[in-house]
């Protein structure tokens, strides 16, 4: 079942603006999930580059990732989680490294248990996501170090 079947089964969107023009992929997300993939009005790609080292924009594009996974079956970008495992390991705050590793580990792990992998890209086949995954065990390497 491709994305646009899937998503219409929950909503009926016109696949054209008011314009005329016809509306982009994110667009018909973003309406779709009534904005769960907009951060400050943007989709979360559009906010990547700029703010990439911000870790508070980073959160929150984790967080419309995952409301996204759960309105329209979309499995989240591992981008996000990444930079803000790079950037709590930056802050020597391990724990959150650690949360937000499994976090993004484990809501995977189970989008693909529940909807297989027919018809959609794997995204742990992906070097982000295999780079969550590897910097999991040297961030509670390093939590227990902190914690003694």
């Amino acid at each position: 079942m491709s994305l646009l079947s899937y998503l219409f089964k929950k909503k009926q969107p016109s696949l054209n603006k008011e314009d005329g023009t016809t509306k982009t992929s994110g667009e018909l997300i973003s309406e779709v999930t009534d904005g769960a993939n907009l951060v400050d009005g943007k989709q979360t790609w559009e906010l990547a580059e700029e703010n990439k080292d911000d870790l508070e924009i980073m959160k929150r594009c984790c967080d419309a990732e995952l409301t996204t996974m759960d309105k329209a079956g979309l499995v989240p970008a591992p981008y996000y989680f990444e930079r803000v495992a790079i950037l709590f390991r930056k802050s020597k705050d391990y724990a959150q490294e650690i949360f937000y590793c499994e976090q993004y580990i484990e809501k995977v792990e189970s989008f693909y248990s529940k909807n297989g992998t027919k018809g959609i890209a794997d995204v742990r086949k992906g070097p982000r996501f295999k780079a969550i995954v590897k910097r999991l065990p040297k961030a509670k390497e390093l939590y227990a170090k902190q914690s003694t």
